[in-house]
């Protein structure tokens, strides 16, 4: 196997351990003469494909397992995210009835609107409504005629044309 360079490799805010690779750390501690750094590199050779630990990182986990008993962190403190049952809640909710506003679906689901927001937001979900202005006449100019006509056609050879239409 070819190590990664370091473009390729995962980048240092995904580096935290899962909970298999903590216990292969404390395991990998337990053999005798063997450096926090021995057991970093052997580590990083076991893993190639994830971004290299260094020994300082293995030394803060033995010292967390002897004081804690457990390689598991801490709860972390703050205001808790939204759980994903609510998220799936409020996404269900606004594909069935997309033309109600974000204050009638909080108060439907009991969710605060800004929260709402932020769900459709990291879900790059936009909120619209398409309306109708105005009727076509025989009042109107050939040109706007034209351009209507020329919309409805493309409308009709392809129905997700708007997905593509770039207003300016």
């Amino acid at each position: 196997m070819m190590a990664l360079s370091k473009e390729e490799r995962i980048p240092d805010r995904m580096m935290d351990l899962s909970k298999e690779e903590r216990i292969e750390l404390v395991l990998l501690s337990g053999r005798e003469g063997w450096t926090y750094r021995k057991i970093a590199e052997e580590f990083n050779l076991r893993h190639p494909y994830r971004h290299p630990i260094f020994f300082t990182a293995v030394g803060k986990l033995i010292k967390k397992v002897k004081e804690t008993g457990s390689v598991l962190d801490k709860p972390r403190s703050g205001r808790p995210k939204k759980s994903d049952e609510t998220k799936e809640a409020v996404m269900a909710k606004i594909s069935a009835s997309p033309k109600k506003s974000l204050r009638r679906t909080s108060t439907v689901l009991g969710v605060p609107k800004s929260t709402i927001h932020k769900m459709l937001f990291t879900e790059k979900f936009h909120r619209y409504n398409l309306q109708i202005l105005h009727h076509l006449n025989e009042d109107v100019p050939d040109r706007q005629m034209w351009t209507c006509e020329w919309f409805s056609d493309k409308f009709d050879e392809n129905i997700n044309f708007t997905k593509n239409f770039v207003a300016q």
